[in-house]
């Protein structure tokens, strides 16, 4: 991989003060506690962020000490970690990954984490938002998704398709650190370079949808009454959409229309009615904003929940906050979370 130091453009932080380097990381990724193990006189710490949209590169380097580090809130994005020098013993779950210059490691969203950086170690932060990495996902898949997006956390560069990712992150960061290539010069609307990266990424790592990916990209087949049930469900999702409706409206027994959805998409009728209405109140909350005059609670019983308390919890479980968060913020920074679970 091409240097680093190439990513100095896009410098934030350049200290002797390890909480300065920890309250600078926190910012750009997750709040956490950084403990010094084996320090070697100052310790010092460089970090530099360049931001493609939906797509950031987080550059940390310290010196001095090994560091331990532990996240004190759960991640809410993707992060590919790649060593550029040293290495970082990472935990994630249950898993325990080397990341090194053979191997990089995959933070997938509320997985648990810890870390143990070794001293002169030069890391860069693939971080790319959840919202954004399963639209692309929706896109490649050709329908929604609905469980949440995780890949497996140890991704071997010496693969071929991941070795390709990895080189094509470090001609990324040779572009832009010469600041007159084509990815420091790009500014008409979404950054090419996230959409590349992205699609990569999902086409490289294997996650929960690796096989569906290989079999839509293959033109897998689909029941006719599947595809009947999930158009109306699609379509009109506000609507009673009971368990006998969808099987008459399928032209099938409702245990039929059950095992097909549970061979094809992984959920019961039910869940996948709840995701897809779920994930329409999160567009329509997003896109109204605050000061809007829109409430959560019409927007609940116009997508069909009529009971909003339990309404509410499912939201929460769905995706991480109460629908007022969601309605609190501002339309710009409310993706598309139109991601309901794929069939």
């Amino acid at each position: 991989m091409s240097s680093p130091a190439l990513l100095e453009r896009y410098s934030v932080l350049r200290a002797c003060d390890i909480d300065a380097f920890r309250a600078s990381v926190s910012q750009v990724l997750t709040p956490h506690r950084l403990t010094p193990h084996r320090v070697r006189g100052v310790v010092t710490a460089d970090v530099a962020v360049a931001s493609l949209g939906p797509l950031s590169l987080v550059y940390g380097q310290h010196r001095g000490a090994e560091l331990e580090v532990a996240l004190t809130e759960q991640v809410d994005y993707y992060d590919v970690n790649l060593s550029w020098g040293g290495h970082n013993r990472l935990t994630c779950g249950a898993d325990e990954i080397v990341v090194d210059r053979d191997t990089a490691g995959i933070i997938s969203p509320s997985m648990p984490v810890s870390m143990r950086l070794s001293a002169e170690y030069r890391q860069l932060h693939v971080r790319i938002e959840r919202a954004a990495l399963e639209a692309r996902l929706e896109e490649l898949l050709g329908r929604p998704v609905t469980a949440p997006l995780v890949f497996r956390p140890a991704m071997d560069l010496r693969a071929p398709a991941a070795g390709s990712w990895a080189r094509a992150v470090a001609l990324l960061v040779g572009d832009l650190g010469t600041g007159t290539g084509l990815a420091a010069a790009w500014t008409l609307g979404d950054h090419p370079w996230s959409a590349f990266l992205m699609s990569g990424l999902l086409l490289a790592q294997p996650h929960n949808y690796t096989a569906r990916l290989a079999g839509s990209r293959a033109g897998a087949h689909r029941p006719g009454p599947l595809r009947r049930a999930v158009e109306l469900i699609e379509t009109r999702p506000g609507s009673d959409l009971s368990l006998e409706r969808l099987a008459r409206h399928a032209g099938v027994s409702s245990r039929s229309l059950q095992r097909h959805f549970h061979d094809h998409v992984g959920v019961s009728p039910r869940e996948y009615v709840q995701r897809t209405r779920l994930a329409r109140v999160r567009e329509e909350l997003a896109a109204a904003g605050p000061g809007s005059g829109v409430t959560v609670t019409e927007v609940a019983l116009r997508w069909g929940f009529t009971h909003v308390p339990r309404f509410a919890d499912a939201y929460r479980r769905r995706f991480g906050e109460p629908p007022s968060t969601t309605l609190r913020a501002l339309p710009k920074d409310a993706h598309t979370d139109s991601l309901q679970e794929e069939r």
